[in-house]
């Protein structure tokens, strides 16, 4: 069977994943709405991107006017090769885990510390990647971080739960 001969499995053209994903970014969308206008300011952002995402997602998948573009500038094809791999129920649930466990560490120790920490777990866990490896991942995206946000931009970051004063009744 040649490339081009290849359907891409149904569990990748279904229109359920960008239908999920889409709830989900409205749900934190929602959510967000509640926090204080500096603490919102990331949630806020990260849902509208995922929903715009979603939304061009969904349109690519039909026939509508402007989808053949969406797909083509985009590299929505299914007949993508990338797009003819089937993952496992197991390894989709994985990647929900680890999204959802970047949502609660930020959430609890804020962005500044969550992200090193996930990026370093994710490429040792994940990437099978040396300690030596995901520390150095972990320290450039801090001083990435660091560099941009608190000191170029003079943006402090959100502390998360547990280093904000307050806790949960700052949110």
């Amino acid at each position: 069977m040649t490339e081009e001969t290849k359907q891409a499995p149904h569990a990748v053209t279904s229109i359920w994943p960008p239908l999920v994903l889409l709830v989900f970014a409205i749900g934190i969308f929602a959510v967000s709405m509640s926090y204080p206008p500096v603490a919102a300011r990331f949630p806020l952002m990260v849902a509208g991107a995922m929903i715009v995402l979603t939304m061009l997602d969904i349109w690519s998948r039909t026939r509508l006017p402007g989808a053949g573009m969406i797909e083509t500038f985009g590299g929505t094809s299914f007949r993508q090769r990338e797009m003819m791999h089937n993952p496992s129920f197991a390894d989709q649930a994985e990647c929900i885990g680890w999204m959802a466990a970047a949502f609660a560490l930020m959430a609890g120790v804020g962005i500044l510390a969550a992200s090193p920490l996930f990026c370093a777990a994710f490429v040792r866990l994940r990437g099978k990647r040396t300690m030596k490896v995901a520390a150095i991942v972990g320290l450039g995206v801090f001083a990435f971080q660091f560099a941009v946000f608190e000191w170029a931009l003079d943006y402090e970051l959100y502390r998360g739960l547990f280093f904000t004063r307050g806790g949960t009744a700052a949110w």
